[in-house]
């Protein structure tokens, strides 16, 4: 077995998409392909089910899903302390955090943590919430920061890991403003003349919370869908050249409110509010994981 063989098959369950992970890889669609069928008949068994329409995994890839994430993870700090790259007194922490929270929440606490805690070294994973959870149930993450609602919960058994909430956000319709500074797209819209809508890719978490919201909302919209990411930094962008209407994270168009580049394009029925939750497992022993676990319950983090 390579270990190229096990990057292929990760960067291809990230992308969803074997051109897609073929050209983060920089091979060949075939190569990649020929790639993929090797670590499958290494291990002897089917990791994607080539029935289905996509990248979808069996039910042993999505058990190598984890194993191999750790065993990569555990290859690179191997190669990185033969090297004598890593200081002898570093520790090492491994987060995994949903894909918008790694560019809004997380760098700033990052920054308090480091100055809290001096030399550590901390592994950063930008994830999709499920993927996330996978992560952390697989044992290939340490800590896992993600959004939680509760109609919308973390597939992680309370018995085995623990929670707690860093902060809350809201999901809000935004729309590019007119002159006037008025939204150029508003809910409901009309049936004569639907708003172009910009949409989360299906199966994403921030997608299922967008359902929940129209379904919620006790009336009716009418929406013609344009545009579908799995990013909120691209959804953003789309919706402040005025492309239409779409949902972010609050947290997340702070500074774009501020400028008056997006405006909240709908009443309060259209809204809802998430928690940003940290997750550890119990059988984590990492002293590391429990000091930074106490640095977030003591609201360092957050002040």
């Amino acid at each position: 077995m390579e270990i190229r063989w096990i990057e292929d098959f990760l960067t291809l369950v990230d992308a969803h998409a074997f051109s897609r992970a073929a050209e983060r890889r920089n091979v060949s669609q075939p190569t990649f392909s020929r790639h993929i069928q090797s670590l499958e008949d290494w291990l002897g068994v089917e990791l994607i089910d080539r029935r289905m329409q996509g990248v979808q995994l069996t039910s042993a890839g999505r058990i190598f899903r984890g194993f191999a994430a750790d065993l990569l993870r555990r290859t690179y700090d191997m190669r990185t302390v033969l090297r004598g790259q890593a200081p002898g007194s570093a520790e090492t922490v491994h987060f995994s955090v949903a894909h918008t929270l790694s560019l809004t929440y997380f760098p700033h606490w990052l920054s308090k943590l480091k100055i809290a805690m001096g030399n550590v070294i901390v592994r950063v994973a930008a994830v999709n919430v499920s993927e996330g959870a996978a992560a952390l149930n697989q044992g290939g993450t340490d800590l896992l920061i993600n959004y939680h609602h509760p109609q919308l919960p973390a597939l992680l058994d309370p018995e085995r890991f623990q929670h707690q909430v860093l902060a809350t956000d809201r999901m809000l319709p935004f729309s590019a403003p007119n002159k006037d500074g008025k939204p150029r797209y508003r809910l409901p819209g009309n049936v004569d003349k639907p708003i172009p809508f910009l949409a989360y890719s299906s199966g994403t978490y921030l997608s299922h919370v967008v359902e929940m919201i129209l379904l919620g909302a006790g009336e009716r919209c009418h929406f013609e869908r344009s545009f579908d990411t799995h990013m909120s930094e691209a959804l953003k962008a789309m919706i402040i050249e005025g492309h239409g209407l779409g949902w972010l994270p609050e947290s997340c168009v702070h500074k774009e409110l501020a400028d008056k580049a997006l405006v909240v394009a709908g009443a309060p029925s259209w809204t809802c509010p998430l928690e940003v939750r940290l997750y550890r497992t119990t059988e984590n022993a990492n002293p590391l994981v429990e000091r930074i676990w106490q640095f977030f319950r003591s609201g360092d983090a957050t002040t």
